[in-house]
């Protein structure tokens, strides 16, 4: 029996952007929920997703809009996380054939 992969599209408005991360709050194979991850915190998580990690822009030009356009149009959540665990986030979007704005 082959082990099918759960392919789960980006949704834009699950995307969070603090100034400095981009995370992804939405439903995925694989998305641990925030009072399993962490039980005290506040009531107010039952039931959803601990935000997953997608990028972190420090210095300079901060294409992260660019990166949530490009993700939901080109890649599922799956693909994107697995890739982001085995390389950096900017080798991730390379790879999926993200070429940025520059």
């Amino acid at each position: 029996m082959e082990n099918v992969i759960q392919e789960t599209r980006f949704n834009k408005d699950q995307f969070t952007w603090d100034g400095m991360y981009l995370m992804y709050r939405g439903d995925f194979a694989g998305a641990v929920k925030m009072l399993d991850a962490h039980p005290n915190a506040h009531p107010s998580w039952e039931g959803q997703n601990r935000p997953a990690f997608v990028a972190r822009f420090k210095y300079g030009y901060k294409p992260w809009k660019a990166w949530v356009n490009f993700l939901v149009k080109n890649a599922t959540v799956e693909e994107y996380m697995k890739l982001e665990e085995e390389i950096h986030p900017a080798g991730a979007m390379k790879a999926l054939g993200y070429k940025g704005k520059r």
